[in-house]
């Protein structure tokens, strides 16, 4: 079953749904780059101490998101 269509009049309810579009994108895209160091430090294919920095960095992104949804 479809989900009813968000009331577009509502210029609050939709911006509320846009902060959430753009958390959960946000959100991926930390998830993608976690995902990939991880993976790239697994295979021995790469620079350990810079894929350990992007992966520090993307835990970083992900902890502010979890901060900022809980004010969403």
């Amino acid at each position: 079953m479809l989900r009813p269509l968000p009331d577009l009049d509502d210029a609050t309810a939709m911006a509320k749904l846009g902060r959430l579009s753009a958390l959960r994108n946000a959100r991926l895209d930390a998830a993608h780059a976690l995902r990939d160091a991880v993976t790239r430090i697994q295979s021995g294919q790469a620079d350990d101490l810079a894929e350990v920095k992007m992966a520090r960095a993307a835990l970083d992104r992900l902890e502010e998101i979890v901060g900022i949804e809980g004010h969403v």
